[in-house]
């Protein structure tokens, strides 16, 4: 799980702010390669807010922090991050962090709830977490991801991924004869993927609770996707 408490620790960053050459050698294998597939706005960093988003990563590792801009793939950027919870900046607003201690510690704070608002959703409706388990068989989480813009204003996106009960009978099924005859062909496996938009959490949960699973359309599960289509 997140370790919630590191989100704070980045603040050490304004009280020294004096780091090696080796040590900034070191700190920059800890980026996340993900974020070079799909070019992001973090060459537009300047060297102050760089660092500072070098100690957020690695004071967070279990957040994917992204930095981008109107006209960057957004999306394209999400999708590649492999972690639960992933947090988009502008590069105005994280320049705005790394120059305020105090306004950092406050979106900081914000971005902890992410975890608290996930195991939220997942209780109030009934979803499984995508993370961490092995057998995924109905209405899973796959991704929270907070996003702030220039002017800090925050965006929720909650990706949410659904087996049909037709799928989910047949898989039963396969991985019966498998128990019986060792050795079955795979079959395709369809999921209904969907992605929430709101702006805060509160509008988050009640367009959930609206979600009409009916007007999805079916997609052919994929590697990527967070259910076990293994028989």
């Amino acid at each position: 799980m997140i370790r919630a408490a590191n989100l704070t620790q980045v603040t050490d960053y304004y009280k020294s702010n004096t780091v090696s050459k080796k040590n900034n050698t070191e700190k920059a294998k800890d980026v996340q390669p993900n974020a070079q597939k799909i070019k992001s706005s973090e060459d537009k960093l300047s060297s102050k807010a760089q660092k500072y988003l070098e100690i957020l990563r690695k004071d967070n590792a279990d957040f994917d922090f992204i930095i981008a801009d109107k006209g960057d793939d957004f999306r394209g950027l999400v999708d590649q991050s492999n972690k639960e919870f992933t947090v988009v900046f502008s590069s105005a607003e994280l320049e705005r962090m790394a120059s305020d201690e105090k306004y950092a510690r406050e979106k900081l704070s914000t971005v902890k709830t992410a975890v608290e608002m996930s195991d939220k959703i997942n209780e109030q409706f009934g979803f499984e977490r995508a993370w961490g388990t092995t057998d995924n068989s109905g209405t899973v989480l796959n991704k929270l991801t907070m996003s702030f813009d220039d002017d800090g204003k925050m965006t929720l996106f909650a990706d949410l991924e659904k087996i049909t009960e037709k799928q989910k009978e047949r898989l039963e099924e396969l991985k019966e004869k498998r128990a019986e005859e060792k050795k079955q062909e795979k079959k395709d496996v369809t999921v209904k993927r969907t992605t929430i938009q709101a702006n805060s959490k509160e509008e988050l949960l009640e367009k959930i609770s609206e979600l009409d699973w009916s007007k999805i359309t079916e997609e052919k599960a994929t590697q990527g996707m967070k259910f076990d289509i293994t028989i």
